[in-house]
């Protein structure tokens, strides 16, 4: 009997959605793992804090000591977020603030990073060699063609990016929207009078000929 997947409703059914994943992702043996929503009007540090509460209540309530901690690029997006959630301002850093902080090699610790870019990678990157907890970034993009690096440092980067794997995706495409929620495989849906209705799964993100020629 096949499987009948069903698009989330709204953000609110999406983030229950990253629950199961974040959760089941924790039996993975990879200890790096990315969460995209590729659409607009989102508030992404109510997503950043979400998966902060997921892990925090999950160590919690298994009595199991874990830090979590939220980075962010530069120090204008930390005051923010020190302002909107002085609960937890303590465990909020840039990422050259927590490579340098005592947390960056504590067996306890947990990262979640907040959008870090392709001009962000000189510091992004140390943080993540130095740090060997579990970490989750939200939104990342590590590669811009439009920027002229070199040969070397692009294939650096692109060694850098295989080194995640994503638990959670959610983005509308044309006639349709791309779906990843660990441990399920990627889904793809197709519009049709408003609706979304479940076209076919991957076992591995697809690129935009395979989207084009299965929608």
């Amino acid at each position: 009997m096949n499987t009948i997947y069903v698009l989330p409703k709204d953000l609110n059914d999406a983030l229950k959605n990253l629950e199961n994943s974040i959760i089941s992702s924790l039996k993975l043996s990879s200890f790096r793992f990315t969460v995209e929503f590729n659409f607009e009007g989102l508030k992404f540090n109510k997503i950043g804090i979400t998966i902060y509460k997921i892990l925090a209540n999950y160590y919690n309530n298994k009595k199991i000591k874990k830090n979590v901690f939220l980075t962010y690029s530069d120090p204008g997006a930390v005051a923010l977020a020190q302002r909107d959630y002085p609960d937890i301002k303590e465990n909020i850093f840039t990422f050259k603030g927590f490579n340098e902080s005592i947390y960056i090699d504590q067996d306890e610790s947990i990262l979640i990073s907040i959008l870090p870019q392709p001009y962000d990678f000189d510091t992004f990157e140390p943080m993540c060699d130095n740090f060997k907890g579990l970490h989750y970034t939200l939104n990342p993009k590590f590669e811009d063609a439009n920027i002229g690096i070199g040969s070397v440092i692009r294939e650096r980067r692109k060694n850098f990016v295989k080194t995640w794997y994503n638990v959670y995706f959610l983005q509308p495409i044309d006639n349709g929207a791309l779906m990843h929620s660990y441990p399920n495989n990627w889904l793809l849906f197709k519009e049709i009078n408003k609706r979304y209705l479940f076209k076919k799964e991957f076992d591995e993100r697809p690129d935009n000929e395979t989207i084009f020629v299965n929608l």
